[in-house]
């Protein structure tokens, strides 16, 4: 890693630690609409993890640990799926969304075992299907909230999900090197770079008026100055593979931490268990 990343590296994490924070990452006790919906941005945040880890496991990046979180990933989405089924009071058009997320999980699930080089674009394909429908519902559970901290929430879980997309990019034209210069796969990366940069002044307008949710936003945003470094570099080394694999997962840890500020719930300091479920 080059040396500006490592001070940028280290400038995100002093902030970071200088931020008062008080619970771990549990799901907090929202009303049933927000519930839904935090439990379904999260369900779509794992989906996109779990194929990114299993391109991590196929490069030999932190590969015990990344069987560690794979199982962990797995066992989570089985768990929300439990509960987003669950959920009172469903619309149509979510119990619908939800129907179609749930054989697309399904399919992912049964398919990721066996990824390898030879089929990782396949499985890309498999991923943004479920992506797609995973963010079918929680449009749904969205227009279903009436909570005002819900545009917040949806704002905060859909950076987090960009974070991941963009991991999974590099590390899938990494493996598979005939990827490298798949223009729609870069129309994806590029695509995706601009969301994230919208949706962080986005978040900052939403969190303007609050000096605590103000705070993370603009810690998230050093964390985005060196993950965009790290996604930059043209050298795809070991060392910047691992990078942008932890650091994905760093900016959702961020990402959920402003999701449960944003429902008045305290927050622990960061710990190595990801968004406890």
């Amino acid at each position: 890693m080059h040396a500006i990343f490592n001070r940028k590296f280290v400038a995100v994490i002093s902030l970071m630690m200088s931020i008062e924070s008080r619970a771990a990452f549990s799901k907090p006790p929202v009303a049933a609409a927000g519930a839904g919906l935090l439990t379904a941005g999260i369900c779509r945040i794992e989906s996109e993890r779990s194929y990114k880890l299993s391109l991590q496991i196929a490069l030999g990046i932190l590969g015990d640990q990344a069987r560690k979180e794979l199982d962990r990933s797995t066992a989570s989405i089985a768990r929300m799926r439990q509960e987003l089924s669950g959920l009172s009071d469903k619309s149509a058009k979510t119990s619908k969304a939800l129907t179609r997320a749930n054989v697309a999980l399904t399919g992912q699930i049964d398919s990721l075992p066996k990824l390898t080089a030879a089929n990782a674009s396949v499985m890309y394909d498999v991923n943004e299907d479920l992506l797609n429908k995973l963010n079918f519902l929680s449009f749904s559970l969205e227009a279903d909230a009436t909570e005002s901290s819900s545009r917040l929430a949806a704002l905060a879980l859909r950076q987090a999900s960009l974070a991941q997309r963009m991991a999974k990019i590099i590390l899938l034209r990494s493996l598979d090197k005939s990827m490298a210069y798949k223009q729609g796969l870069q129309v994806d990366l590029n695509q995706s770079r601009i969301e994230f940069k919208n949706g962080l002044d986005l978040l900052a307008a939403e969190a303007e008026s609050d000096k605590q949710l103000k705070a993370r936003v603009e810690v998230a945003r050093g964390q985005w100055l060196f993950y965009e470094s790290a996604l930059a570099s043209m050298t795809n080394s070991a060392n910047d593979l691992r990078s942008i694999a932890t650091t994905s997962d760093r900016i959702a840890e961020q990402m959920i931490e402003l999701v449960h500020l944003s429902y008045s719930m305290p927050i622990d300091k960061m710990n190595t268990a990801r968004w406890q479920y």
